[in-house]
């Protein structure tokens, strides 16, 4: 029994020490944690990355000393990730990226290879968050005062956003499920904003608002839907069967949630909404004030047809 153990032991090392062999040093990886994607006639690839070559060394620290930015250029997106490698003269990993952001040109170029590339040959999680912008690049240029890297801020505001059932939280497998079965995809939307003084740390107090959301369909952006049409478009969509309302009641602003919402439309197109209600403390609605919640509701979703 003891020489088994020996044996196991023995052997249990040299596995560990032949693990170490193998392993890449920090310092030479680039571990992208947010990837901008911008089309103009090529893919303009907008990458925050963790590096050993900051003055963390090989450390990875909760400041952005050893996060940067590297852009690349190419005919396709391969062509472009393989741009920021060379230019931060590190190997490229995107297992670990947090966040996928698509920009300008998708109206007209499909953003399908590229999503694709991502999945097969960058090796992104199915599972990584996408959203949309403009210009997709604005988002990396921005330093939240939250969060180790500019990815996390923008994250944590889909995250919370998608808890209240206010917008999409839209992943790389959503996007290519939904168009491999041809429906279409809301996808959250960001702008640039002004009012977000002490968010970043630029004087300016220019920030990213979480405004709304866009229609990808074919792989190509469409609508974009404002905040408050946003809501009714998750129920439409059966995204979400649950929101947060505020309306008046009595001269008075009230809030409740709204959960277990069905939709049905008859023949004409006319729409009924039925749904359960609770306040903040979780208790029932009274009578009156449910009605009132409910053509709330009903405004909500007749908004976004």
């Amino acid at each position: 029994m003891k020489r088994l153990l020996t044996v196991f032991f023995i052997f249990s090392g040299i596995l560990l020490l032949s693990g170490c062999d193998d392993t890449t040093n920090l310092g030479s990886r680039a571990l992208i944690q947010a990837a901008a994607i911008d089309y103009d006639n090529g893919y303009r690839v907008s990458a925050l990355l963790f590096s050993g070559g900051g003055s963390g060394g090989d450390t990875i620290d909760a400041s952005q000393e050893n996060v940067i930015k590297v852009t690349g250029f190419g005919k396709t997106l391969s062509e472009a990730v393989d741009a920021v490698s060379l230019a931060d003269g590190k190997e490229i990993f995107m297992c670990e990226t947090k966040l996928i952001i698509l920009g300008g040109g998708f109206e007209t170029e499909s953003a399908i290879d590229a999503l694709k590339t991502l999945w097969n040959e960058m090796r992104v999680s199915l599972n990584t968050p996408v959203c949309c912008c403009d210009s997709a690049e604005m988002l990396t240029d921005l330093k939240f005062t939250e969060g180790i890297t500019s990815a996390e801020k923008p994250l944590s505001m889909i995250n919370n956003a998608y808890e209240l059932g206010a917008f999409p939280k839209t992943t790389l497998l959503d996007l290519l499920a939904d168009f491999k079965g041809g429906v279409p995809t809301l996808v959250p939307y960001f702008t640039e904003s002004e009012n977000g003084r002490g968010m970043t740390t630029e004087d300016d107090g220019k920030t990213a608002l979480l405004c709304g959301s866009r229609i990808m369909n074919d792989g190509k952006f469409t609508n974009v839907f404002s905040a408050y049409e946003t809501r009714g478009k998750m129920l439409l969509l059966e995204k979400s069967d649950r929101i947060f309302l505020n309306y008046n009641f009595n001269n008075s602003e009230k809030t409740c949630e709204a959960y277990g919402i069905k939709i049905k439309s008859d023949a004409n197109g006319k729409i009924t909404v039925s749904a359960k209600f609770r306040t903040r403390q979780n208790s029932p609605l009274p009578e009156e004030e449910r009605k009132t919640a409910l053509c709330e509701l009903t405004k909500i979703i007749e908004g976004a047809l």
